[in-house]
């Protein structure tokens, strides 16, 4: 019998656990299927089957993904995995082209991932959208570029409570920067200390919240891992999110970060190039940051992606630009289209009109939140310029103030 690709039966939803541990090479905690199970759309979950055995799984989350000037719907699509016993079969192919099509019949413009491997995605037409900045920090040798006085307090809230206080502060960081997902109560247990788990413990998961006379202005969870070596204590802080609404909220939850007693290293992941941080401290190299790919995005709708967002860097850009798309995965796309932008909105029409650029799927998904520019793009080849000028009115259009940052995984 060949191998097939169907829709998961709802009675079979934990087998794709056991597949993708395999796949993985490593134990998926009970926490994490039982958060998976509750935020998963049945109906979006894909299996490849050969003879009733599960030897891939695929599936999509149902997301909002924050633009520059709004928000869109989004596909995250999650938990693609094929065991090394049917490789290089198609399975993967099959499993993407079923997975894209329901984001098309569902009206959602984007189709968004983490990839264990980016090469493996860009020939589905995914671009990287966002850098992830990783830092390996010495806390011992950190200091601010300024003797800022200190300002508020710091709370450590008990697990299970604080979604209240910190939900505004995610929710004003998501509103100034593309790249964010949407979260709701289905979303944020997964990332805030669970109280049935993180009770007690150097390694169980904290809340810490900085408080102004106005209330929360930042928050960050993480948790320690103790260590001692001749010298002394050597442990280190893994910071699993900190965001702030305010300059002094950025200030005074990363002073208590690098303060953490009986820590020398902070370690945190996916920040984005200009995050408040790398401002903050006095030499950067002290950092220890690293750069790796961070969310990739999938265009799947043209006209409705991009009439999501708003243009330029104010959200109030103007200008015609033309451009010729290659898009083979949806050819749908494929073709001319005209970007009228007035007042920073866009209408996006068919035309016949002389292209200023030439591109493919992967580098408008690179664009599309506004961290890569074309002329960056074009440096590598990768966007071909046709009419002088269309490059840097490409690079004004889809810039953005700030640079698209994705925090979670999914």
């Amino acid at each position: 019998m060949a191998t097939e690709i169907r829709l998961v039966p709802a009675d079979r939803f934990a087998e794709l656990f056991k597949t993708a541990e395999i796949a993985f090479s490593e134990d998926i905690p009970d926490d994490l299927i039982a958060r998976i199970e509750q935020l998963a759309d049945k109906d979006r979950f894909w299996a490849a089957i050969d003879d009733d055995r599960f030897v891939g799984t695929s599936g999509v989350f149902t997301q909002r993904l924050s633009v520059p000037g709004g928000e869109v719907a989004a596909g995250g699509v999650t938990f693609v995995t094929v065991l090394p016993s049917h490789r290089r079969r198609g399975l993967m192919s099959g499993m993407m082209r079923a997975m894209i099509d329901d984001c098309h019949r569902r009206h959602e413009p984007i189709a968004m991932l983490w990839a264990a491997e980016g090469a493996i995605y860009q020939r589905f037409g995914y671009g990287m959208a966002t850098y992830c900045v990783n830092l390996e920090a010495e806390t011992r040798s950190i200091a601010f570029t300024r003797d800022w006085p200190r300002e508020g307090h710091v709370r450590l809230l008990p697990a299970g409570e604080g979604r209240d206080a910190i939900d505004p502060v995610y929710q004003a960081v998501r509103s100034s920067r593309a790249g964010f997902l949407m979260r709701d109560e289905r979303w944020w247990p997964g990332v805030l200390p669970n109280p049935e788990k993180d009770i007690k413990g150097g390694e169980a998961r904290r809340l810490a919240v900085f408080e102004a006379d106005s209330g929360p202005e930042g928050y960050a969870v993480y948790k320690t891992k103790a260590e001692w070596n001749v010298r002394g204590p050597a442990g280190t802080v893994v910071v699993d999110e900190a965001m702030a609404s305010t300059p002094r909220g950025w200030r005074e939850i990363w002073r208590y970060l690098f303060e953490v007693d009986l820590v020398r290293t902070l370690k945190t992941w996916r920040l984005p190039a200009d995050h408040p941080v790398f401002t903050l401290v006095s030499e950067i190299r002290r950092l220890g940051a690293t750069f790796g790919d961070g969310l990739w995005v999938r265009i799947v709708d043209v006209p409705a992606a991009l009439e999501a967002r708003t243009y330029g860097s104010d959200g109030r850009g103007r200008g015609t630009l033309v451009f010729e798309l290659a898009d083979t995965y949806c050819p749908w796309n494929a073709g001319r289209w005209r970007l009228d932008v007035v007042d920073g909105r866009a209408r996006v029409e068919r035309t016949d009109a002389p292209a200023d650029l030439a591109l493919d799927a992967n580098d408008l998904g690179a664009m599309y939140l506004g961290g890569f520019r074309a002329s960056a793009l074009a440096v590598s080849g990768r966007v071909a310029e046709r009419r002088p000028g269309g490059l840097a009115l490409a690079d004004g259009l889809f810039g953005a103030a700030l640079l698209p940052w994705c925090p979670q995984e999914f």
